[in-house]
């Protein structure tokens, strides 16, 4: 076990709950133990498994995690990046981000790389978190499998929760922040992927989108301080336009070899970025 690779966890004792029994967790080696001996090994990629149960992640493995850290190097999500970056510098989070979802991790090591804040990152995706763990080049964000609906963080233990493109729980987000602790929640516009979805036509199960939906259940579960939308139209090699096709879960039940994506040389993507405190 690389010993760097370990001080991702140094604070775990601060952070962490066992998912067993919800007593903190403190490094003990190369694993994460409670008071009650439960124990998690750390994987020599840098990240611990924390989801109990055998949960099935449907329409994402390992292959579609890789597409999407190659759409993420192109720099088409950057100005989104950019945004969450700023609003974070800006709350001046005293404990640490959790990033829910975190897929390959794109969004957390922006955070952590313009903000300098702790960040704890985490996905239901084992594939997800071991690509996300084994591309850190730094030692400063805990990364964990984990299950949204039971988060292994204690309580009142965060600063600011991040929600980027996934599900939300808001009961569980409420219980991990601190008093007056942030949610920044990003979600789709119409526009996002507006030359993709205009290709597929009526392909798709819904041809016209609405977040309206998700901003209205955020406004419910929340205190909505700021609403705040970025976007980017960015010229795309033919290779990350076919890396983005195969990862958009908008097209995941769509036949794409059947459609043309040929002249398709650029793509917009465009979220709003919700702000609320709880």
């Amino acid at each position: 076990m690389d010993a760097r690779k370990l001080k991702r966890f140094g604070q775990a004792d601060t952070l962490l709950a066992c998912p067993i029994c919800h007593e903190p967790l403190q490094l003990a080696g190369t694993a994460l133990r409670c008071a009650n001996r439960h124990s998690f090994d750390i994987a020599r990629q840098g990240y611990v498994n924390l989801l109990r149960g055998n949960r099935q992640v449907h329409g994402y493995d390992r292959a579609s995690f890789e597409q999407r850290r190659q759409v993420f190097e192109s720099g088409l999500y950057d100005a989104i990046a950019h945004e969450l970056c700023h609003t974070i510098e800006s709350l001046a989070p005293q404990l640490p981000v959790v990033d829910a979802g975190c897929g390959e991790g794109f969004f957390a090591r922006a955070v952590r790389s313009a903000t300098g804040a702790s960040v704890c990152a985490f996905d239901i995706s084992r594939d997800s978190v071991q690509l996300a763990a084994t591309a850190d080049p730094e030692d400063h964000i805990a990364w964990l499998v984990a299950d949204l609906a039971a988060i292994p963080i204690q309580t009142g233990r965060a600063g600011c929760v991040l929600d980027v493109f996934s599900p939300a729980n808001y009961g569980e987000f409420r219980r991990v922040l601190v008093p007056g602790g942030h949610i920044l929640k990003v979600v789709p516009t119409a526009r996002h992927l507006q030359e993709l979805r205009e290709r597929a036509g009526g392909r798709l199960r819904h041809q016209e989108y609405s977040n309206q939906r998700v901003l209205d259940h955020f406004a419910h579960s929340c205190v909505l301080d700021t609403r705040k939308t970025a976007t980017c139209t960015l010229a795309l090699e033919p290779a990350a336009i076919e890396a983005l096709v195969a990862m958009t879960p908008m097209l995941f039940k769509v036949d794409t070899s059947t459609i043309d994506w040929s002249d398709i040389d650029s793509v917009t993507v465009e979220a709003d970025i919700l702000v609320g405190h709880v």
